[in-house]
């Protein structure tokens, strides 16, 4: 069993070394490589929970990052497959008011998509993206079907209102 203190040594000089390669790995993206390395920290203590004393080196744990940067980069890939599903059905969207976003440029979705309302943005996400019914999204949200359609279609407005302002 590794003592709290000889843990909180390690953390301490291992720390640095880990968030650089982190940050290196992801370009600098710092929100992205705090995120990374704090998986990889969540990583390390369960392994010493478990017992692995390997966990306290230095290469388990740059190993343990490396990791986490793929399976970073493979969530981002994800995310900007459905971006682009999501938008390239939009048109089938009768509630779509005609500002068709271009669905080969998801980067340009997500960034449309940060120009909006925590609450705009949720409800696409969980529209467009997770695919939920609206039924469904209202009991996430803890609101009536009608409330939720109605956030939805402010949501959709917004979304083309920014995308128009970009355009212009």
């Amino acid at each position: 069993m590794v003592s709290p203190d000889a843990f909180a040594a390690f953390y301490n000089a291992a720390f640095g070394e880990v968030y650089r390669y982190v940050a290196r790995a992801l370009l600098g993206n710092r929100s992205a490589a705090e995120d990374v390395t704090q998986e990889t920290f969540a990583a390390v203590v369960t392994a010493v929970r478990d017992g692995r004393p390997e966990a306290l080196t230095m290469p388990w744990v740059i190993g343990v990052a490396r990791h986490k940067v793929v399976d970073h980069f493979r969530q981002a890939e994800r995310e900007q497959r459905r971006l682009a599903l999501a938008w390239s059905t939009r048109g089938a969207d009768p509630d779509a008011d005609g500002d068709e976003l271009d669905a080969a440029d998801p980067a340009r979705v997500a960034a449309l998509l940060r120009e909006l309302t925590p609450a705009h943005r949720m409800v696409l996400v969980l529209r467009y993206l997770d695919d939920l019914p609206v039924d469904e999204i209202a009991s996430v949200l803890g609101k009536s079907v009608h409330a939720t359609e109605s956030l939805l279609v402010r949501a959709r407005h917004a979304l083309a209102r920014s995308n128009r302002e970009m355009v212009s």
